[in-house]
């Protein structure tokens, strides 16, 4: 984590003087395509309006009130129609928007993929994989077990992120043979977590912990473990930083939550494609990794650092949610 973090700082101060450095006078308009209006895309726009004012650039910020891969198709045609310098998207249907981007991209408009990743279908990524968000889950996990004990998993999707992060999840805990991964009996349906929840606590009685890969599912499995008594013998470690998560961990019902850092998200997207905009494409891609990666890593909020958490979002213009 050390080596993510010393990376992206000397990338952000590449970017920033190389940023200041060049003359080019155009007017540059962005746009930030979310993927649904909550809490994860709310802290995406504080990063992208900070990186709005320190960079003096118009940024325009769509995002639908639900998951929606035709309308992000729909928005992003307009924003081609009318010459956008640039785009940084997160796309809810990756196959079904790749033509889409393509289009923009035989034009010469920079695109970003934020948060879910279109690999050779954009200029560069900025977020962290999410199989890597798995690994640290299962690595706190195994840290709060001392290395042993049963596991389940909890999701309320198929979706290819969270299929990532159980990947990542399962790989780091196939290594310890002291914990088992305990499956969930066949329920009515796989992705309601309350029913997931309820099925595996009657069948395993001596359930450790759960891993959960989305703010909804954390917050089902807390509800329920709180309804039937063991939120006390059952620990909880789920991605995600809502409102309703942080208040669960600081109650400690949820012993970890891991963060994708939304805010440093929306920040380096319109960063990088300020600079693609001022200095090239090419020239700003010879500053970031060969990958075209930029790792904006994870942090572990835990009980014992949720108020500085707080805190934190409190120092980047981010509204307390005390």
């Amino acid at each position: 984590m050390r080596k993510i973090t010393v990376v992206l700082f000397v990338i952000v101060i590449t970017l920033s003087i190389f940023s200041c450095n060049n003359k080019d006078s155009r007017r540059v308009t962005l746009a930030v395509i979310g993927r649904i209006e909550n809490s994860f895309w709310n802290d995406v726009r504080s990063g992208v309006e900070a990186a709005e004012r320190d960079l003096g650039v118009n940024v325009e910020f769509l995002v639908p009130p639900k998951e929606d891969p035709a309308w992000q198709i729909r928005k992003i045609e307009e924003l081609i129609k009318n010459r956008i310098s640039g785009i940084a998207f997160s796309a809810s249907d990756p196959k079904s928007l790749k033509p889409t981007i393509m289009k923009a991209i035989e034009q010469d408009i920079p695109c970003i993929a934020m948060d879910t990743d279109l690999p050779k279908s954009r200029h560069a990524y900025v977020g962290t994989g999410n199989y890597y968000t798995g690994q640290q889950a299962a690595e706190k996990m195994l840290e709060i077990l001392n290395n042993k004990g049963k596991v389940a998993i909890i999701s309320d999707s198929s979706d290819s992120d969270y299929l990532q992060r159980i990947q990542g999840f399962r790989d780091i805990m196939e290594d310890y043979k002291e914990v088992k991964i305990a499956e969930v009996p066949g329920i009515a349906s796989v992705f309601a977590p309350t029913s997931q929840v309820e099925s595996i606590i009657k069948s395993v009685p001596d359930l450790n912990g759960i891993f959960c890969v989305s703010d909804t599912s954390g917050i089902a499995t807390a509800d329920i473990l709180i309804k039937e008594g063991k939120s006390d013998k059952i620990k909880i470690v789920c991605i995600g930083e809502s409102s309703d998560i942080l208040k669960l961990v600081q109650d400690n019902v949820i012993q970890a939550a891991i963060s994708k850092r939304p805010y440093r998200i929306g920040y380096l997207s319109v960063l990088v494609l300020h600079n693609m905009v001022k200095a090239g494409i090419k020239n700003t891609l010879m500053i970031l990794p060969k990958s075209e990666i930029i790792d904006t890593g994870v942090v572990v909020i835990t009980p014992s650092n949720v108020i500085q958490y707080y805190e934190e979002l409190a120092r980047l213009g981010i509204k307390p949610r005390l």
